[in-house]
């Protein structure tokens, strides 16, 4: 049995749009960047879900957490990105690879920093962004 992503989803539809593609291409990953992975990039991961029950049983339609992390080189670049991938995710609902998606929300967002790999490198500016992604399960 094929694996069921709903995050996989959300990452096709950034690397799918015009705008996100163009400074991101590609480099969208799962969980953990290479270290090779060259400026800008992103990384997503789930970070919870929410199923519901009915007297019956589970509902089959689950919110997965996603968050989405955004790595740049300067803030007005992270936060450009992180603009541009909200308008690409926020409201955004599809079926591929039959995974239904039925609704992506942004929940919240914030900025920050990191030290990447290599400790010798400056500092990164970032942008976490959480998402609900309401999704069919069954």
């Amino acid at each position: 049995m094929a694996l069921k992503s709903p995050e996989s989803v959300a990452r096709s539809a950034l690397v799918a749009d015009a705008a996100v593609s163009a400074i991101l291409g590609n480099r969208v990953f799962p969980v953990l960047a290479p270290a090779t992975a060259a400026l800008p990039f992103a990384t997503y991961r789930r970070s919870g879900v929410i199923r519901s029950q009915s007297l019956s049983g589970p509902v089959g339609v689950p919110t997965v957490q996603m968050t989405l992390d955004l790595y740049a080189e300067t803030y007005e670049a992270v936060r450009d990105l992180a603009d541009k991938c909200r308008l690409v995710l926020d409201g955004y609902g599809a079926t591929l690879n039959n995974v239904e998606v039925k609704n992506v929300s942004l929940q919240n967002e914030a900025d920050g920093f990191v030290q990447l790999a290599g400790g010798d490198l400056p500092p990164v500016y970032s942008v976490s962004q959480t998402f609900a992604i309401l999704w069919q399960e069954t």
